[in-house]
């Protein structure tokens, strides 16, 4: 039976790191994720694997994927195109 794709919709709270950074536990391969791409509605979201400090005071859709030692599950800090609140901003968010 082939591996189904993982859902590519992120699905839950955003929960607030710091400034401008939000942080969410995603379903996603822990081999794909230097390649995994962030998309804001259907626009593309990045630099991928920015630093958390530059994610959380600058903002503008900086992002990275990583896993923490104690987590099975990998972590998408990200920050939302205008520096909204990605709960309230309307917008759909997605990994690919």
């Amino acid at each position: 039976m082939p591996r189904q794709p993982p859902d590519p919709r992120l699905h839950g709270t955003f929960r607030l790191w710091q400034g401008n950074a939000y942080v969410i536990v995603v379903k996603y391969p822990l081999s794909e994720l230097k390649t995994a791409k962030l998309y804001e509605d259907n626009k593309p979201l990045g630099p991928s694997n920015s630093d958390p400090q530059a994610i959380s005071a600058n903002g503008h859709g900086l992002y990275k994927l990583y896993r923490e030692p104690d987590e099975t599950a990998p972590t998408l800090m990200f920050s939302a195109s205008d520096n909204t609140d990605p709960n309230t901003n309307g917008r759909k968010y997605r990994l690919e």
